[in-house]
C-alpha cells in the first residue's frame, strides 16, 4: 500500500546522504560525517535494491546477504554513526575541535564493533511466530539511551546557532532533531496499528522514517555550515584547519 511513498523517501534520503557527505568531505574535510553521511547513503542504497529484488520473495529476502548487510549499517548508524560519531564531527563547529586519525580510527572501529554485535541474527526478527511485534529490549534501550544523550548535544547545538543568529537553520535543527528521536521510538518500543502499517514490512513507518533522516543529514550540513562561517567570520579557526586549538 505505501511502497511507492517507501521508494520515494528512500530515493530521498540516499541523495541527501550522498550529497550532504560529498559536501561535508570536500568544503569542510570533515571525514567523520562525510564518510557517515555516505555510509547512511549506501544503506538507503542496499535497503531500496534489496527492497525491489525481494519484493515478491519475503523469504529468500530474509535469507539474502544484502538483508544481514542492511541490519549490520542501520546498527553502526544507529549505535555510534549519528550519535558519538556525530556529536564529534560537529564539535568541529561548536568546540574547534579537530580529531586525530586515532580518534577517528577509533571510533569507526568502535561503529564496527557495536553493528556486527547488534545486527546478530538472534536481533533481526521483529514478527514472532504468532504475527505479534517482537522487542528486543537490550539493542533497543541501548539505541534509546545513546539516541536522547545524542539529542541533548543537539539541543545545545540548537542553542549555539540560535545565539550566532543562525535562527532558521536552528529551528529547522531542532524539529528534525526531535522528529529522530519520535522515530527511535516509534522504531523499538511503539510500532504503529498493524492495520495501519502491516508488521510484515513497515512500509509506512520506513517511509516517515527514511524521508526524516534524510533532511537530518541536510540538515545538519546547512547548520554545520552555518556555525563554520560564523566562526570564520569572528576570527575562529576554520572547521577544516588542522591546527585547532583543540586536538586529541
Amino acid at each position: 500500500m505505501y511502497g511507492l511513498t517507501f521508494l520515494v523517501a528512500d530515493l530521498v534520503m540516499i541523495v541527501c546522504g550522498y550529497w550532504a557527505g560529498w559536501r561535508f568531505l570536500k568544503h569542510h574535510r570533515n571525514y567523520l560525517l562525510g564518510i557517515e553521511w555516505c555510509i547512511v547513503a549506501t544503506s538507503g542504497t542496499n535497503f531500496l535494491v534489496w527492497a525491489l529484488r525481494f519484493a515478491d520473495d519475503p523469504e529468500g529476502g530474509e535469507a539474502s546477504g544484502q538483508y544481514a548487510f542492511a541490519f549490520f549499517l542501520d546498527a553502526f548508524s544507529r549505535s555510534i554513526g549519528i550519535t558519538l560519531l556525530l556529536v564529534v564531527g560537529l564539535m568541529a563547529v561548536t568546540h574547534r575541535y579537530k580529531a586525530s586519525l586515532a580518534v577517528e580510527l577509533g571510533i569507526f572501529a568502535l561503529a564496527i564493533g557495536s553493528g556486527l554485535f547488534l545486527a546478530q541474527p538472534k536481533y533481526r526478527a521483529h514478527v514472532d511466530a504468532n504475527g505479534e511485534f517482537v522487542l528486543h529490549q537490550g539493542p533497543a534501550t541501548f539505541y534509546l539511551v545513546v539516541n536522547l544523550l545524542t539529542l541533548a548535544f543537539l539541543l545545545y547545538f540548537v542553542k549555539r546557532l540560535w545565539d550566532v543568529g543562525a535562527t532558521r537553520v536552528a529551528v529547522a535543527t531542532l524539529a528534525v532533531s526531535l522528529a529522530a528521536t519520535a522515530i527511535a521510538l516509534t522504531y523499538d518500543f511503539f510500532p504503529l496499528p498493524n492495520s495501519v502499517d502491516p508488521l510484515e514490512d513497515r512500509a509506512l513507518f520506513y517511509t516517515f522514517a527514511l524521508t526524516v533522516w534524510g533532511l537530518q543529514m541536510l540538515t545538519y550540513l546547512f547548520a554545520y555550515r552555518a556555525l563554520d562561517d560564523h566562526n570564520k567570520a569572528t576570527g575562529s579557526a576554520p572547521a577544516g584547519d588542522h591546527h585547532k586549538a583543540m586536538s586529541a
